[in-house]
């Protein structure tokens, strides 16, 4: 059995070769945005692969997603499956979750200087 790190969460499951990495991430509750239900038609479940090895791009993965991405370790959690290798993935965070966290602290920051 391998060992899959989720970045930023820092947090390490088990799993199985032939396991997606989504599968891995729901077993280990964490959220992996997605909405097609691991067709690779939304696109949404890319994670950023940062050490270690997993499968090679399925064709459907190659059909989908840009070669740069592909080249810069960018995969889709639904389609990339784990080999008997330990391996780390980032989950980028989402565009709204940054935006929402900086109108937070700069309310908190207003608040104190009252």
């Amino acid at each position: 059995m391998a060992k899959i790190t989720f970045l930023p969460a820092g947090k390490t499951m088990k799993a199985r070769p032939g396991q997606s990495i989504m599968s891995v991430a729901k077993a280990a509750r964490i959220v992996i945005p997605q909405r097609c239900g691991g067709h690779a038609s939304c696109l949404m479940c890319r994670v950023v692969v940062v050490s270690g090895q997993v499968s090679e791009p399925s064709a459907l993965e190659k059909r989908k997603m840009p070669e740069a991405d592909l080249g810069n370790a960018i995969r889709l959690a639904c389609q990339t499956k784990v080999t008997d290798k330990d391996c780390t993935v980032r989950i980028p965070e989402s565009k709204w979750k940054s935006v929402v966290q900086a109108a937070l602290e700069k309310q908190r920051l207003e608040e104190e200087e009252w």
